[in-house]
């Protein structure tokens, strides 16, 4: 096993890395399918979000745990991130198309979709990393005051300049 870690750190061989992750994989899947036994997630998505990290990430690996506790922490981390940002896009419609007295026409996403990226790449670079930040993924507005390294009121100015105008938007739309 470390000789295959090794490989695959000092060479990116993907062969290398597709049969470490392969010994490890079935033992993943099922973590994964009684982590998410409550969820929706869909098991293969997470699998291959796991993969990638890992491969992308695979230098980190200090040899301090064993590889497959080190997978399975990616992988945990992969699920909290899809839980974090599950229903995205029903929570902006939710929020920007409740107030629609029009029916809608459609029930293709697509556009809602379509119509939210639009909203969102309206606003200023700043008031998009704070709004997709607090929006998206969940974080409070100290973690993004951390994560952006400006002023914890900032992010608050970022934040109501950001929900104003999309507020504003939505009423023009």
């Amino acid at each position: 096993m470390e000789q295959l870690v090794a490989i695959v750190q000092v060479s990116g061989d993907t062969a290398a890395f597709n049969e470490l992750f392969s010994r490890y994989a079935q033992k993943l899947r099922a973590f994964l399918l009684f982590k998410s036994a409550d969820s929706r997630f869909d098991v293969d998505d997470l699998m291959q979000e796991t993969y990638v990290k890992a491969f992308l990430k695979i230098n980190q690996f200090e040899h301090q745990a064993q590889f497959s506790t080190w997978l399975l922490r990616i992988a945990f981390f992969e699920m909290l991130q899809a839980k974090r940002s599950q229903g995205i896009f029903r929570r902006l419609t939710e929020r920007w198309f409740a107030g629609n007295a029009e029916p809608m026409v459609h029930t293709d996403s697509t556009d809602q979709q379509m119509d939210a990226e639009q909203l969102i790449a309206s606003l200023s670079d700043l008031q998009q990393q704070v709004f997709v930040y607090a929006e998206f993924y969940g974080y409070s507005q100290t973690e993004i005051a951390d994560k952006l390294n400006i002023p914890l009121g900032s992010v608050k100015t970022y934040m109501k300049q950001a929900r104003d105008a999309l507020d504003r938007n939505n009423t023009e739309c």
